[in-house]
């Protein structure tokens, strides 16, 4: 009989403390719907004697201060199977309990950018929009009982490492504006790297209800835009005071 794959939540938390505030924030509203749940942060040991309900954390991992020091606790997760989310998001229902399911057989699960809503991201297409970084790196479900996805996520942080650096960059006709995003290496490994293309790597069908950007609005009467009802995660990155202490600007 197979055993039963670890499943479990894995935040990362590091550069400013205003993101470890906001990362228990996120764990207490996933327990909030799923209080069973295997919660793995990451965040760096300068932190440790902070203030916070550490109790909540099933596993405690130290990490560097890299801005994007996220890939690496990605790339580290203890659990078989993991959904990671951006510190500064909170979950906003039940079906919170059931993400693992989404994975159905496939290696990774991402949320779709797409090209209607590329107001709201930094950059996102070039090649005269032929090519666009459509894998949203905000959230992210993957299995990495396939050995090629453990692989795949130490690629992602070490690769972007030298990318952010100027250390790599895989084909000069592509802008170099774009070497400053972690989601242009997830592109580059999932559609240019052959040791990669046989990975099973599927979009959320409810898309946005997993990663909705406080961007996207919400009006009067309750209802969000894109069409999405009930959603999963709301992600407050831009509206979120990244260097000072007022939290999510709601106003």
């Amino acid at each position: 009989m197979s055993q039963e794959p670890t499943k479990g939540y894995l935040i990362v938390a590091s550069k400013k403390i205003t993101f470890l505030t906001s990362a228990f924030n996120l764990i207490d509203s996933i327990k909030y719907y799923n209080p069973d749940a295997k919660i793995a942060l990451f965040t760096e040991k300068r932190w440790f004697n902070e203030d916070y309900p550490w109790e909540d954390v099933d596993h405690l991992f130290e990490c560097g201060e890299f801005y994007r020091e996220k890939l690496y606790g990605i790339a580290n997760s203890p659990f078989d199977q993991t959904f990671y989310i951006d510190a500064d998001c909170v979950v906003e229902h039940e079906d919170i309990t059931n993400v693992f399911d989404r994975l159905e057989g496939h290696d990774m699960v991402f949320v779709e950018l797409l090209k209607e809503q590329k107001g709201h991201f930094a950059e996102h297409d070039w090649n005269g929009g032929k090519d666009w970084l459509k894998h949203c790196g905000g959230v992210c479900l993957y299995d990495t009982r396939n050995p090629l996805v453990k692989d795949f996520m130490n690629d992602w942080y070490e690769i972007f490492i030298k990318q952010d650096n100027g250390d790599w960059w895989p084909d000069n006709s592509i802008p170099k504006s774009l070497n400053r995003w972690d989601q242009f290496t997830l592109w580059w490994l999932i559609h240019r790297e052959p040791k990669y293309q046989n990975l099973k790597i599927k979009m959320f069908e409810d898309n946005y209800r997993w990663n909705y950007f406080s961007s996207y609005g919400f009006n009067t009467d309750g209802t969000h835009n894109y069409g999405v009802v009930d959603p999963v995660i709301i992600h407050y990155s831009s509206w979120m005071d990244k260097d000072g202490n007022k939290g999510f600007l709601t106003v």
